[in-house]
């Protein structure tokens, strides 16, 4: 048994097969696509450009502020040096090193008069006192000048602030500093004087040592501290501008400066700011209590300090969210617009050829009634005419197979007309021939012979094709019944049997050719008439010409003959067996195929037989 091969499955296509969804498919991409990439990089840009902007103008506003810091404190290194060139200053210092360093202190009077050190302590006081009066004035802001001889001894003078707490905690501290930087002033960080009682209260201090600008010796210390409000005043715009929060860190990583305060004096070299501050100058993203923000950091040339200034992203993009949210509600508006536009056009467009599938369909059922209505002359509009001119020539052809089998059919019919009943016809005659045998009447007997085999060959359909050397026989055989009733006037020339050796035609073909030259070609007043069929092949095509030497036609009996080719004009039977013959061959090898007739008056008729060179024979057989 044969395997029954598997129907291989049908591969599922991802692209539609309606044009509709085709269509919306392409606009969904030439729509969405651009407008949304457009969408995304415009926000995009416009998001990248607020940042470069805010970083700009916070880069800006920083390099102010840290202008006005590096200023103030540069003014604070200033007045550190004005002890060493004050008279006063510098006299009563030498004093107290002298007095402190002479003795270690003293007893007062119990009779209430001021001893000899009680009086040099006084007298150093006034010296020094007056000149840091006047060192408190120089600069707003600054809370108290202190002044130390070599072992400490601080000296100052009140303004409007407490004598911070922790003088005597930090001045080991300070003394370090100074000693290390050789009389060059030294900033101190940030730091809380308020004490535990009280609330907070920050300062940060510059340092010095006093140098003696004769001999270069140190005679003391000079620090200055100034209130943290300096740099809240300077920053206090900048947090306004920016929405965010301000920082100020050393070199160390302390923080001078918080703008919540609660950051100040705390190191922040191990938080998340820290890594990405690590140049001079720069911006960077990062998160604090998980929240992200822009920072930006500025680092002073002057005092080594850097600036940070945090912006919470939210506040930074928050006009960027407002416009990025109305471009998208602009850019959808836009796609539903167009997309609106584009399902119209895609229906206006494919509506005409819905139209058209649809009468196809109707088409595919068998009504040919149907006409596209043509209402423009675009690609639809065209494809429309087309159609109908499709279904026109459609209805054209139909019309002419009809036509053609009609006239099949009346051959057929004409045909079967001249054989009706030809057994019987044909046993008559045998009947008939032997009665002229028994009554020895052998002419008689000889021309019933030659009809019946008229009528033998004739059995069959006139359609049938046989060999060619068939046809000359049966050609002969009528030619010589005409004889026998014409009194032997006609002669018949055959072509060479080589030439036509292996041919094949339609049965019957020659003889209503001969025929109608015998009836029309023939005068009384000639004694005979030659008929000669001659063949020879022109390219694909096999020629015959059956031409007689009889009286021929005149122009008009010719015209009328070559119209009665094609239809049988009305009244009149002239040329039915050559026009049979004609329909018959056009019928089965086509429009081209056929017979064509030449005549001259008093000189014969020709008739042309043209054929296939090599015709699909197919031989029937002959009736017993």
């Amino acid at each position: 048994m044969l395997k029954r091969k598997k129907r291989l499955a049908r591969p599922r296509r991802w692209w539609p097969e309606r044009m509709e969804s085709k269509l919306i498919i392409v606009f969904l991409f030439l729509i969405i696509l651009p407008i949304g990439v457009l969408t995304y990089v415009a926000a995009q840009r416009y998001s990248n450009s607020i940042e470069r902007n805010t970083v700009t103008f916070v880069s800006q506003l920083s390099d102010q502020m840290m202008g006005k810091m590096d200023d103030y404190i540069e003014d604070m290194k200033k007045i550190s040096i004005i002890p060493s060139y004050q008279a006063d200053i510098m006299e009563g210092l030498k004093m107290s090193n002298s007095f402190y360093g002479g003795q270690h202190g003293g007893e007062a009077g119990g009779s209430g008069v001021l001893t000899e050190q009680e009086r040099t302590r006084l007298a150093i006081d006034r010296k020094i006192g007056s000149s840091i009066y006047f060192i408190n004035n120089i600069k707003s802001s600054t809370n108290v000048v202190y002044l130390f001889d070599f072992y400490g001894n601080p000296y100052f003078a009140i303004k409007n602030t407490a004598i911070r707490s922790d003088l005597q905690d930090v001045l080991p501290r300070w003394t370090e500093l100074a000693e290390e930087a050789h009389g060059t002033p030294v900033l101190v960080s940030t730091q809380d004087v308020a004490g535990r009682a009280t609330s907070s209260r920050y300062v940060f201090t510059v340092v010095r040592k006093i140098i003696d600008p004769r001999t270069y010796d140190s005679i003391g210390m000079i620090a200055i501290d100034a209130n943290i409000g300096v740099i809240d005043n300077i920053i206090k715009d900048l947090d306004k501008s920016t929405h965010g929060k301000t920082l100020v860190v050393d070199k160390s990583g302390s923080v001078v400066y918080d703008s919540d305060k609660s950051l100040i004096g705390q190191n922040l070299k191990n938080s998340e700011l820290m890594p990405g501050a690590l140049n001079e100058q720069g911006s960077f993203h990062t998160k604090i209590d998980g929240k992200g923000v822009l920072a930006i950091f500025k680092e002073s040339s002057v005092t080594g300090w850097k600036v940070l200034i945090t912006i919470p992203e939210d506040e930074l993009m928050a006009d960027a969210l407002r416009t990025r949210t109305y471009t998208v509600a602009a850019a959808l508006a836009i796609m539903a617009f167009a997309l609106l536009i584009s399902l119209v056009l895609v229906f206006a467009i494919t509506r005409p050829l819905r139209g058209l599938v649809r009468m196809m369909k109707e088409v595919q059922t068998g009504n040919l009634d149907v006409a596209f209505p043509v209402v423009s002359r675009d690609e639809a509009g065209l494809v429309g005419s087309a159609f109908n001119r499709m279904i026109d020539r459609i209805k054209t052809l139909i019309q002419d197979i009809y036509a053609v089998e009609e006239r099949k059919k009346e051959a057929e019919l004409q045909s079967l007309q001249h054989q009706i009943n030809p057994h019987f016809i044909y046993n008559t005659l045998e009947s008939i021939r032997m009665t002229a045998v028994l009554s020895d009447n052998k002419e008689v007997a000889t021309m019933t012979q030659l009809l019946g085999k008229l009528l033998r060959y004739s059995i069959h359909g006139g359609l049938e094709s046989v060999p060619i050397a068939k046809e000359w026989e049966h050609l002969g055989i009528y030619v010589q019944l005409l004889n026998y009733r014409y009194g032997s006037r006609f002669e018949l020339q055959l072509p060479d049997a080589r030439e036509t050796e292996g041919l094949s035609v339609i049965k019957l073909l020659f003889q209503p050719i001969v025929e109608n030259a015998v009836y029309h070609g023939l005068h009384e007043s000639r004694s005979g008439m030659r008929i000669r069929v001659l063949c020879r092949q022109e390219g694909k095509d096999l020629v015959f010409e059956v031409a007689d030497d009889g009286e021929g036609m005149d122009e008009e009996t010719l015209h009328k003959l070559q119209a009665s080719l094609l239809q049988v004009p009305e009244g009149d039977n002239t040329g039915i067996g050559l026009r049979n013959v004609n329909e018959r061959i056009k019928l089965k090898y086509g429009e081209t195929y056929g017979l064509s007739i030449r005549s001259q008056f008093g000189q014969g008729t020709i008739v042309t037989v043209r054929l296939p060179a090599a015709p699909a024979a197919q031989q029937g057989g002959e009736a017993t």
